[in-house]
């Protein structure tokens, strides 16, 4: 018995341990990658804890590599658009300019009940009144009403363009090159963000714009 609630302890300053040094996030926000180390950790660690006979070796080192694998992914994904699309998909506009896109509904396997259920969750009575609504890689739904400020798409991040998002606004590579000589900006490296809106407001920050 004793020994069962040491291990208990010892596992579960661990896991706290590794979480914290993973970094910080409201459950609702966590990426699928993280969603899936979270259950192996989980069921990991429950092992040495059922059964004594156990070493508790055999989940303290599958607990110990996979947070570093995932903190490594997880950087790599910020350099990467491809592997972060792999690792966590991509946002889906589920809703456009008042209309519903069932095809793209059908696509991410969201019903129209739970889309209805998130807009009154978010005091919006009709789906006429929505400019844009958005399933996020976190499976939340953003909801923009007609009424607010236009909805600024981020074509570049972190010196990365996303082109599926670049064609789904109309805009092509000439008219980001054009945009970028405007702004004297000659590499795309150079660029932190560029978002524009569908009123084609252009907002442009640097790499040496950022805050330390």
């Amino acid at each position: 018995m004793a020994v069962i609630f040491i291990r208990t302890i010892l596992i579960y300053l661990l896991l706290l341990a590794v979480m914290r040094f993973s970094g910080k996030r409201q459950i609702g926000e966590i990426q699928i990658s993280e969603l899936v180390t979270t259950f192996l950790l989980s069921d990991i660690a429950s092992y040495p804890l059922t059964d004594p006979a156990i070493p508790i070796w055999n989940a303290v080192i599958p607990i110990l590599t996979l947070i570093p694998l995932e903190i490594i992914f997880s950087f790599l994904a910020t350099k990467c658009a491809r592997l972060k699309k792999i690792l966590d998909g991509s946002p889906s506009i589920v809703i456009l300019h008042g209309k519903i896109r069932k095809k793209e509904m059908s696509r991410v396997r969201l019903s129209l009940e739970d889309l209805l259920c998130e807009l009154r969750l978010k005091n919006v009575a009709s789906v006429s009144e929505v400019d844009y609504a958005i399933l996020e890689q976190n499976g939340q739904i953003s909801v923009f009403p007609k009424k607010e400020a236009p909805l600024s798409h981020a074509v570049v991040i972190d010196g990365v363009l996303n082109e599926s998002l670049l064609k789904k606004i109309g805009k092509t590579k000439g008219w980001l090159e054009q945009t970028m000589r405007q702004q004297n900006v000659g590499n795309l490296k150079d660029v932190f963000l560029l978002s524009v809106t569908d009123g084609g407001t252009v907002t442009l920050i640097l790499q040496n714009q950022t805050a330390e």
